[in-house]
């Protein structure tokens, strides 16, 4: 899927995330110290189009593996608290907690998204 480079109402993301359904190609995304994960079609979306770009929501989630690498699957969810501020949870499959994150300020344009994390590759639950 090509989508230009050009400012997408928050309909128009709802829109076009719906649309991925597995993967063309893999993205490495990558932490100054080296740590490495791969991002599927519809997460390299988000991380370059989604509020002007949200690659700070990979990096989240990579340097949190340092302390959570032991768990092969991971149920990550952003999420907008009403007026406050952003959550950021993770969970195994099992809905059972792993980390948390409180985020005082985003400009991410959906009140919530969720990925999946397993064995390295970050995907859209559309993509699985």
């Amino acid at each position: 899927m090509v989508i230009t480079d050009i400012k997408l109402s928050r309909e128009e993301l709802k829109q076009a995330l719906a649309g991925f359904i597995g993967t063309e190609e893999y993205y490495l995304h990558r932490l100054p110290n080296g740590m490495t994960m791969k991002l599927t079609d519809g997460c390299q979306f988000v991380r370059e189009h989604a509020g002007g770009g949200a690659y700070w929501l990979f990096d989240l989630i990579l340097s949190w593996q340092i302390k959570l690498s032991k768990n092969p699957f991971q149920v990550w969810k952003l999420i907008k608290q009403g007026n406050g501020p952003w959550v950021i949870q993770c969970a195994d499959g099992n809905d059972n907690f792993l980390a948390g994150h409180e985020i005082l300020n985003s400009d991410f344009p959906l009140d919530q998204v969720t990925v999946w994390l397993i064995d390295g590759i970050v995907c859209l639950p559309s993509e699985y």
